[in-house]
């Protein structure tokens, strides 16, 4: 079958060389799937989830949406203290940055 060592040696090394691409492509496969399986899907999760309650949310809720101080925090929920329930967030719109923070805000 081999006629010498060399050749038998030659025959073992292109073996080896094709089971470490083999390898290297399973390891590959499988992190990309285990990728693939731990991204969170956004098909369950709205928009409208992620917003938050000015009608619900204390100081430090408030406090954690974007371009939303603890000045602007308290100017909201004197607001709500005064006036009662929010119906639509644009009886905000004379707080400083409400186009800013009108995004992050929902009043249901």
């Amino acid at each position: 079958m081999f006629k010498n060592f060399e050749q038998l040696f030659k025959f073992n090394d292109q073996l080896f060389e094709l089971q470490k691409k083999q390898i290297i492509i399973f390891i590959i496969l499988v992190l990309f799937l285990k990728f693939l399986l731990t991204v969170p899907s956004n098909s369950n999760t709205d928009i409208e989830d992620l917003k938050i309650n000015v009608n619900t949310a204390s100081l430090e809720e408030l406090q954690k949406v974007p371009y939303i101080g603890e000045k602007t925090a308290l100017k909201i929920i004197k607001f709500r203290e005064n006036y009662g329930y929010i119906e639509n967030i644009n009886q905000l719109k004379n707080i400083r940055n409400f186009k800013r923070f009108k995004y992050y805000i929902k009043t249901k």
